[in-house]
């Protein structure tokens, strides 16, 4: 009797942003909101647990109303760990789920007029090691 191996692989139909900023969670969310016409609201931390420690990342999520994309972003560093740790010289993550190319146009042009914003790369997601924590919606 032969046997038969499933390999399924998981699809990644999101972007990443790394964003670097010095001010607070709060204080970022309420410019991109401003800049951008966003409604970024507070939800529940991302928690991450570790060998050594459990962290908790703050998380704004929107939701565009007429094109349902989702934009999250996410506190990537903490006193106690990072989110993201191939991704630590970003200070938060922004991820973009069914983005199409204009709003990723859109949204980088938006990024560079933003205050607090001191720089900001979008991120290669295959490339990403921890990638699979972004799925899991309820971290």
């Amino acid at each position: 009797m032969a046997f038969h191996t499933l390999e399924i692989e998981d699809e990644y139909d999101f972007e990443i942003i790394g964003v670097s900023s010095h001010e607070k969670d709060y204080r970022l969310a309420w410019s991109l909101n401003k800049t951008l016409g966003w409604r970024l609201v507070r939800i529940e931390d991302a928690v991450v647990e570790g060998k050594r420690s459990t962290t908790h990342h703050a998380r704004f999520r929107w939701t565009h109303p007429v094109d349902q994309t989702v934009f999250t972003l996410i506190d990537n560093k903490t006193p106690d760990g990072t989110f993201m740790p191939e991704l630590i010289q970003f200070d938060y993550l922004l991820k973009i789920e069914q983005p199409s190319e204009s709003v990723m146009k859109k949204l980088q042009s938006g990024l560079r007029n933003t205050d607090f914003v001191l720089a900001f790369q979008r991120q290669e997601v295959d490339k990403l090691k921890h990638k699979d924590i972004l799925l899991d919606e309820n971290r």
